[in-house]
């Protein structure tokens, strides 16, 4: 040591550095510290925490400099540093970290390190001192490695930041040279070939890369099989297409690297061979070859893959942010590149074969050209054999020829049996490839006919609704070699074939089904309008009875049990209404659950005699399927030409009748003229309506709701109105029914949404606050439009109202249509601050086990419990039973319908703290609410 005095040694270290250069800067740095602290080595290093890999940029041994090869920091000493940022074992390193083959060929007994850090306070380093024997060190070493290592580091971010910035430079030009090279040379290249080779020597001369070189598969095989080098480039290569014996060497041990990317279809970029994921033999053998940096992009468009582009650069350094994605770019053009001559190829050869084909087939339409499609498929792709075979309607284990061709001449058909052929593949997965050795998976029936055969290709004939009918296929005697050719020519010869067959089986149908419904086997609407219209003509025309049937309730049947026992129970009843009818009715199907019934010469005792035996037939269940199903059915009767002279009134006035008995909960209703007028009058208004919703008619008013035992406004109920030009005033209880009937309900709740969040903006822009929340109600077909969230928030974010301000009321009945799906929405509702009230509770039939899991705030108490509870028993019972089960449950409960004190009395006596009714105020409009109770 020099100097043993504090003050000295600093000047020391100074004067080190005073003119050094900034190449010698760090070993300058190291002598200095050895011959100030007098060790015998000292070494800094650069840490990689992301690789967890040391590269020493000074080492300083036994007073001159050293040299040390990159190594993994687990294990070692600097491990320790790293984690403590001063780190000092006197003796015994060489035994703590036995693992460590540095420090034992080093022979150190004594070791102490300082970690570098950046001005984030991010560890960039290590600097170390060790020594021979174990270390006594003077009292100032720690602040003197202290300021080393802050010098150190402050050096080495600045170079670390330099080389980074310096790289992604160099990167992205030379990037940026291939790209501005690429497109033109890669489209004026000819074959594929071509395109490989140019595409190498262009990354290597233009880009600037050591070396490039593309592996595909080789043809036949899985893509992701057998690489192979198919196109090179080498910078020290003395002919373009090759590579130098070192490069060789390269491109055989990345070849792990070229295999990663194809198996994950994703850019491998490796900048520090030590990568974990590489076998250590191969980073070995390619440091040792001077390897620093590797790229390897696949080569894919759309779903097909079609090998690997990898690079090689000597001089290391992290790949820039902006380098890889042009160098995927240019992956990408040569893929399309790829892709473009495989397909042009592909699609000259199968225009060649369809011509040819187009110009043989003369027949238009029928077997003969089924026969000559087929012998000319056979022709057009050099196959031996062509068929189409049909499924066995009877069987389908069992498939029949159709028409079958052997060496250009036609052979008798034969039915065979499907498992184990490569037939059943085809109508399982669509097609069935079988590149060589068929022969032994053929159908035994052909009695050794087809033994020579080798490859065999089948696609699936299949009907406009995707249903298989058939196979259409071809076989080879050789082995095949150009499947992609065969399977599109094959897929054009499929879609011809099987729009020929289906047209041919169409037409049996329609001759069939045209005035026959196929699941009752009844006449059909057709058939019943051509009856009911000849019973109507001069020439039959006589009194008769028309009665429409419609089953109650026969959807939840199709809904709970599927559509398959839905159409057996409608079997079953079209059997009974048969076996009651008198000879001479006619019965028919018109669709769905609706029947009608055609009595000829019946009066109206006769008619209604008649629907009372077709009520009574079905008041046994149907059993199905070891179930059983409840029915009833409403009938509509209409008499000519008592009520109508025409086909179409008739049925019209049947059809009003029916609804009138569904509506008054009648079996059998006979049509009267007030009925007719009813129905135009309630079309009317349906129109009425459509149009004050799309011309923002209606009105809003609001009325309180309140505190029972305060009397405070704590939020309001939004209602809608409706003043009509021509109608006058509309009731709610008139328009909302129609409104539901005709399907408006989305948008009609659509309208109250955005004028509710509306009004809260107008008063809150006018100093006003609603106490609480708006409620405003949710009709049950609100909750099947998926849009109902987006469109609530985006209505609360125009307005600029907070969803914390709105409440849903959703009526128990509505919540039960789909029960799941209105907790998982109201679950997400709730999420967003709305708040949630179960409306007209007690009047629907939900499950206490739903009731659960709904996300509610509160129940409100039904109007028609409330109205009677002073004097009913059982509506007292009802309303005490309610507000005891929300407070169980901790919801709210909320009463409406209040219109006296004693009401409010005994409502606060039970419990319940939250009421509305004409009691506290009636609906008002907005500006008579907010005078009223917001001011």
């Amino acid at each position: 040591m020099s100097s043993t005095k504090a003050p000295a040694v600093f000047r020391q270290l100074a004067d080190s550095l005073t003119s050094v250069s900034e190449k010698g800067f760090f070993y300058h740095l190291a002598k200095a510290l050895s011959d100030i602290l007098g060790v015998d080595h000292v070494f800094l290093a650069h840490v990689d925490p992301d690789s967890g890999v040391a590269t020493p940029v000074a080492c300083w041994r036994h007073g001159k400099p050293g040299e040390m090869a990159p190594y993994r920091v687990a294990g070692t000493p600097c491990e320790q540093v790293i984690a403590r940022s001063n780190w000092c074992t006197p003796s015994g390193a060489a035994d703590c970290f036995s693992g460590d083959a540095r420090l034992e060929a080093l022979s150190v007994e004594g070791y102490q390190g300082v970690a570098m850090h950046t001005v984030d306070g991010d560890c960039l380093g290590v600097l170390a001192i060790m020594h021979g024997a174990p270390l006594a060190l003077p009292g100032f070493t720690d602040d003197v490695l202290r300021i080393t290592a802050a010098l150190s580091g402050a050096e080495l971010a600045r170079r670390v930041t330099q080389s980074s910035v310096h790289s992604r430079l160099s990167g992205k030009n030379r990037a940026l040279r291939l790209m501005s090279r690429s497109q033109d040379l890669l489209m004026q290249t000819g074959s594929e070939q071509q395109l490989l080779q140019a595409a190498c020597c262009l990354a290597v001369g233009v880009g600037g890369y050591t070396a490039a070189w593309i592996s595909q598969s080789a043809p036949g095989v899985s893509p992701h099989e057998a690489l192979k080098v198919m196109a090179m480039a080498d910078a020290d290569g003395e002919v373009p297409a090759w590579l130098s014996p070192m490069q060789l060497f390269i491109t055989r041990y990345s070849a792990e690297i070229t295999e990663r990317a194809l198996h994950r279809q994703q850019p491998v970029v490796i900048e520090q061979l030590m990568d974990e994921h590489l076998p250590y033999e191969v980073c070995q053998a390619l440091m040792a070859l001077g390897v620093e940096q590797v790229v390897a992009l696949p080569l894919q468009c759309a779903d097909k893959h079609y090998g690997v582009l990898t690079l090689y650069q000597q001089q290391g350094g992290a790949l820039g942010e902006e380098e890889l994605p042009l160098l995927k770019d240019l992956a990408d053009e040569v893929s399309l590149g790829i892709e473009s001559r495989r397909r042009a190829q592909t699609e000259q050869r199968i225009q060649q074969a369809v011509a040819h084909v187009a110009k043989a087939v003369s027949a238009e339409q029928g077997d003969a050209f089924l026969h000559q499609l087929t012998a000319h498929m056979a022709e057009a792709l050099s196959a031996e054999v062509g068929f189409i075979s049909l499924i066995d309607k009877h069987d389908v284990d069992f498939a029949n020829t159709l028409t079958l061709y052997i060496n250009g001449q036609r052979e008798d058909n034969f039915a065979y049996y499907l498992p184990g052929v490569p037939c059943r593949t085809v109508l399982l997965e669509q097609e069935c490839i079988v590149t060589e050795g068929a022969a032994v998976m053929l159908p035994g029936e052909s009695k050794g006919a087809l033994d020579w055969v080798s490859a065999y290709v089948g696609r699936r004939l299949n009907d406009s609704c995707g249903k298989p009918m058939g196979i259409v296929g071809v076989m080879f005697k050789a082995p095949l070699t150009e499947v992609e050719l065969v399977r599109s020519v094959l897929q054009i010869f499929a879609a011809r074939a099987a729009s020929e067959l289906e047209r041919q089986r169409d037409e049996a149908k329609i001759r069939q089904l045209a005035y026959r419904d196929i699941g009752t086997q009844l006449p059909n609407r057709m058939d019943f309008m051509r009856h009911l219209s000849n019973q109507l003509s001069p020439a039959f025309a006589s009194p008769l009875a028309l009665l429409l049937l419609d089953l109650n309730h026969f959807k939840e049947i199709n809904d709970t049990a599927g559509h398959d026992t839905g159409d057996m129970v409608l079997k079953m009843v079209a059997e009974r209404f048969a076996a009651c009818l008198a000879p001479g009715d006619y019965l028919a199907r018109l669709g769905g659950d609706e029947f009608v019934v055609i009595c000829h010469g019946a009066d109206a005792e006769v008619a209604m005699a008649t629907a009372q035996r077709l009520c009574a037939s079905i008041d046994q269940p149907v059993p199905v399927d070891q179930q059983s199903f409840e029915l009833s059915v409403s009938v509509g009767v209409t008499l000519y030409p008592h009520h109508a002279t025409s086909a179409l009134e008739l049925l019209k006035f049947a059809d009003i009748a029916m609804y009138q008995a569904k509506r008054q909960k009648l079996a059998v209703r006979n049509f009267e003229p007030w009925m007719g007028q009813v129905v135009s009058e309630k079309l009317h208004i349906a129109k009425r309506l459509a149009l004050a919703i799309a011309d923002r008619q209606l009105r809003l008013h609001f009325q309180p709701q309140v505190d029972l035992h305060t009397g405070e406004l704590i939020g309001a109920e939004a209602l809608c109105r409706w003043q009509d030009d021509e109608l006058g005033r509309v009731s709610p209880g008139k328009f909302i029914p129609i409104a539901e009937e005709r399907g408006m309900m989305v948008a009609l709740g659509n309208w109250v949404i955005e004028e509710a969040c509306r009004q809260l903006a107008q008063w809150q822009q006018q100093g006003m606050r609603l106490p609480g929340q708006l409620a405003i109600n949710i009709a049950a077909d609100q909750f099947e439009d998926d849009d109902l969230e987006s469109k609530l928030l985006a209505c609360c974010q125009r307005y600029q109202v907070a969803a914390s301000t709105l409440s849903l009321e959703i009526t128990e009945s509505g919540i039960m249509v789909n029960p799941e799906k209105a907790i998982a929405m109201t679950e997400t509702l709730k999420g967003h601050g709305l708040g949630l009230a179960i409306d007209d509770f007690g009047t629907g039939y939900s499950s206490l086990a739903y009731l659960k899991r709904f996300a509610a705030d509160k129940i409100k108490i039904d109007i028609s419990f409330v109205r009677d509870m002073l004097t009913s028993d059982n509506d007292r019972v009802i309303v005490a039973t309610i507000i005891a089960m929300a407070n169980t449950l901790g919801l709210e409960t909320i009463a409406e319908g209040i219109e006296q004190a004693a009401q409010a009395d005994a409502l606060v006596a039970m419990g319940c703290r939250q009421a509305q009714g004409y009691y506290f105020d009636r609906p008002l409009a907005a500006d008579d609410f907010a005078e009223r109770w917001l001011g």
